[in-house]
């Protein structure tokens, strides 16, 4: 196992087809220890006992990742049940999904908040324990960071900027042995990205937008964090790596 005896903290983790979900679960199979946070208590303990189940240890804190006090508690929990922190993906994010015109302020504030500021707060505070021996933060972007989809342009514009942000970091961390890259998911089947829709209309998206044929899984994503946070990838900083079956490449041609 890759990642046996090294310590992750993971945001949004409660929606069990989720990619936050599919993160850890992947994570914990390679050996990961895990911190995880979700909304409420309820999907907390939800994702702490599936772990636990997979044979991890794992603790939880419930609470919004876009605040910073809870943030803190998530480090907090790191150093206290382990003594260390090893990995940070962050996985929390929101969209309205209204368009520009009818976007309100308060809404496309709760967007920044969550998606760029809660990344901000969390980055922020576990420096001090991923300085200790190196380490990786990953955060979870969009193919939208590279390619406008309407009626989010708020969504659209925070993880353009995590693109961004995710490639200063590395820079800015590489003397400290820490790696950061972005992941930008592009069509994955959770209730996210598919809500409501049916077998038949997911089908049709597969077979006329995704060369690959088919959307993507929370699995997918977790994979591919798991190969990011690995020494496998000891050579990869500052840098976005999609995982969208071909779909961004297709819409450019």
């Amino acid at each position: 196992m890759k990642l046996e005896g090294r310590v992750a903290l993971i945001t949004a983790v409660g929606k069990q087809t989720g990619m936050g979900r599919g993160i850890a679960r992947m994570l914990a199979r390679e050996g990961a220890d895990l911190v995880l946070n979700s909304s409420t208590p309820e999907s907390v303990e939800g994702a702490v006992g599936e772990m636990r189940e997979l044979g991890r240890k794992a603790v939880g804190v419930a609470g919004d990742a876009g605040n910073r006090e809870v943030c803190q508690e998530m480090v907090d929990a790191a150093m206290r049940e382990f003594g260390r922190l090893d990995v940070v993906v962050c996985n929390a994010g929101v969209n309205a999904f209204t368009s520009f015109e009818e976007t309100s302020e308060a809404a496309a504030r709760k967007v920044v908040d969550v998606n760029f500021f809660g990344t901000f707060n969390l980055c922020q505070l576990a420096l001090p324990a991923l300085k200790e021996g190196g380490g990786n933060i990953v955060v979870i972007t969009s193919v939208h960071a590279e390619s406008a989809y309407p009626n989010s342009s708020i969504y659209n514009f925070t993880k353009a900027g995590l693109n961004h942000f995710a490639a200063t970091l590395g820079l800015e961390l590489a003397p400290y042995k820490i790696r950061v890259n972005a992941i930008e998911p592009g069509w994955i089947q959770t209730p996210g990205s598919t809500g409501e829709m049916s077998a038949e209309e997911i089908a049709e998206v597969e077979n006329g937008r995704i060369p690959w044929g088919r959307v993507g899984y929370a699995e997918d994503i977790g994979k591919a964090v798991a190969f990011l946070v690995s020494d496998d990838a000891d050579y990869i900083t500052s840098t976005a790596l999609r995982v969208d079956g071909g779909l961004i490449a297709a819409a450019e041609h």
